[in-house]
């Protein structure tokens, strides 16, 4: 019985067609699947950021007043 190793990988075209094969699956349809909640999740967070930005700002203006 043959020992794998690297390099008898390495040359192993089968090895290579599946290890694709998992990087297509992995890589290509679930970032397929979850790219639009990341969107959003982002975006959502963005929109966070700006709105107390802006309510710092407010608050400052008020302080200012005083």
């Amino acid at each position: 019985m043959e020992q794998e190793t690297f390099w008898t990988l390495l040359g192993d075209l089968p090895h290579w067609e599946f290890e694709l094969f998992l990087i297509f699956i992995f890589d290509v349809l679930l970032g397929l699947l979850i790219w639009p909640q990341i969107k959003k999740f982002t975006k959502h967070h963005k929109s966070d950021d700006e709105r107390i930005r802006d309510l710092e700002k407010e608050v400052k203006e008020l302080k200012s007043k005083k």
